[in-house]
């Protein structure tokens, strides 16, 4: 029933092109129609009509309506309840019904026809998909409502890749009607979301998160070059609330009971700790599970590029973000929100990925006595992640600090490690699981920090990798040991040893 629209075309006698909805007749240069001017008036009017979609000619009024009528507040069309899709069902109706009734005059096709009863049910229709796309997620609503959808991949209007839970990114069959929709639309949910903004010419990238915690990532043309004019790409990392303590890690087989029990006593003791690991292993979801162990007492602040920590089990919880630079407005980054949290009298101090700058702020936070931080990184093990860290701290851009210098400050500030990684099974099935969990000494010994694994992923040879168990070392790193039973009267370490053996 519905035709993708195209641009109408000016004929080559008009100044400006007529609204398909118009009645009125283009004057004659004379002022006095002729009949022949008159029919191609009218012929032109016909072609353009033809051409108009009547689904977009109503969601345009139906947004006019909810637009110039304050029917809903910003934070509807982030969080909808029921009575604003209730309120947009019922002007979506109402305009639908409008436009069919004025169609024939304005020389536009019915948006719904047939018998009463006929009619009556496509009005239905269209409105919820009219609603749909205002407050939902139109043609994506159903990946978004599914809890085992993990990554949506928007590349261009027609082509929309969906990735579930440890299966590979698939194409659907969903799609948008047009570039300028699919711009329309995303750009609706960034201007009303969480203070966000719409991509344009001018800016045509953005970060956002969702108020589930989804983050959203957009970027369009002239900054991508394959998908058209115009041509926009949008990633959306659902949040996937698949684990919230420790002993829910244990159950999904991402983590082992004595590990566990090992980590839950690191956090109580208020270790230092690095989560590391390659793309969508899974970091801040670990960390979050992390801060299930912190105490509720603690007065914790978090600092994030683009928020996606969730720690509402805290009460005494700040997050800060980032700002980007704009006219007349200064940048505020990663590593000036880490020096602001440091005056904020924190307990502990998390910080989303490190990427840059911040790194030193934190190992100097860490340094001076600031107890239980913990970071990601991106890294695939213990050894690359220390390096990484002392990349990130060199190119913060204080290079006259000797390398050794560094490595110790590193060395005494992290005293914990936790990588992990994706491992492919027989079946195809990605999973996630902790691969080492390495204790770091505090010296350096040449041009390494030392550090040791207390577990590690052990398989045997010839077969696959995925086959593997994280299992203790046997090592006994007495200081570290010795910390955690002093703090943490509940852990027993030849316990949890004789159940790892």
């Amino acid at each position: 029933m519905f035709r993708k629209p195209d641009k109408p075309a000016k004929s080559d006698g008009d100044k400006a092109a007529i609204p398909a909805w118009s009645n009125a007749s283009p004057p004659s240069s004379t002022g006095v129609s002729t009949p022949s001017f008159v029919a191609a008036s009218r012929a032109s009017q016909a072609a353009e009509a033809a051409e108009t979609d009547p689904y977009d000619v109503v969601l345009e009024a139906v947004k006019d309506d909810l637009k110039t009528g304050h029917r809903l507040t910003p934070a509807a069309y982030d969080n909808p309840t029921d009575e604003d899709y209730a309120i947009v069902t019922e002007v979506a109706r109402r305009q639908v019904q409008t436009f069919n009734i004025s169609a024939p005059s304005r020389g536009l096709p019915l948006l719904v026809e047939g018998s009463e009863s006929e009619v009556a049910s496509e009005v239905e229709r269209i409105a919820k998909r009219i609603t749909e796309d205002v407050l939902g997620w139109g043609p994506i609503s159903p990946y978004m409502e599914d809890p085992m959808v993990e990554e949506i991949y928007i590349n261009g209007h027609n082509t929309i890749y969906v990735q579930h839970a440890g299966q590979q990114a698939i194409k659907v069959k969903s799609t948008f009607r047009s570039e300028y929709a699919l711009r329309m639309f995303i750009n609706n949910k960034l201007d009303y979301g969480s203070g966000g903004r719409g991509v344009t010419v001018k800016t045509p990238w953005r970060d956002h998160r969702l108020r589930d915690g989804s983050r959203v990532h957009v970027i369009m043309d002239p900054l991508v070059s394959n998908l058209g004019f115009g041509g926009i790409a949008i990633t959306i990392r659902r949040f996937r609330s698949v684990a919230r303590t420790l002993g829910d890690m244990v159950k999904l087989g991402t983590i082992t009971p004595p590990a566990a029990s090992f980590l839950y006593a690191a956090v109580r003791a208020k270790l230092n700790i690095c989560v590391s690991g390659g793309t969508g292993t899974g970091k801040t979801t670990f960390l979050q599970v992390l801060t299930s162990e912190i105490d509720p007492e603690d007065r914790v602040v978090t600092v994030e590029d683009t928020p996606e920590l969730q720690l509402q089990h805290l009460p005494n919880w700040v997050a800060l973000i980032v700002r980007e630079k704009a006219e007349g407005v200064e940048a505020v980054t990663m590593a000036d929100n880490v020096r602001h949290c440091m005056r904020m009298r924190p307990k502990r101090i998390l910080l989303g990925e490190a990427r840059g700058p911040e790194m030193i702020s934190i190992l100097e936070a860490m340094n001076t006595g600031h107890e239980g931080c913990m970071f990601t990184v991106h890294a695939d093990d213990a050894y690359r992640t220390l390096q990484r860290i002392e990349t990130l701290y060199l190119k913060g851009g204080m290079g006259n600090v000797p390398l050794l210098a560094i490595r110790r400050e590193i060395a005494q500030a992290v005293q914990l490690i936790v990588s992990l990684a994706i491992f492919r099974l027989p079946d195809g099935r990605e999973v996630r699981r902790v691969r080492e969990i390495n204790y770091v000494t505090g010296g350096v010994e040449g041009e390494l920090i030392t550090h040791e694994p207390v577990f590690a992923w052990a398989y045997e040879s010839g077969k696959e990798e995925s086959s593997g168990r994280l299992e203790y070392t046997g090592a006994v790193p007495s200081p570290l040991l010795r910390r955690l039973h002093e703090r943490v009267r509940s852990f027993n370490w030849q316990r949890d040893v004789d159940e790892a053996r």
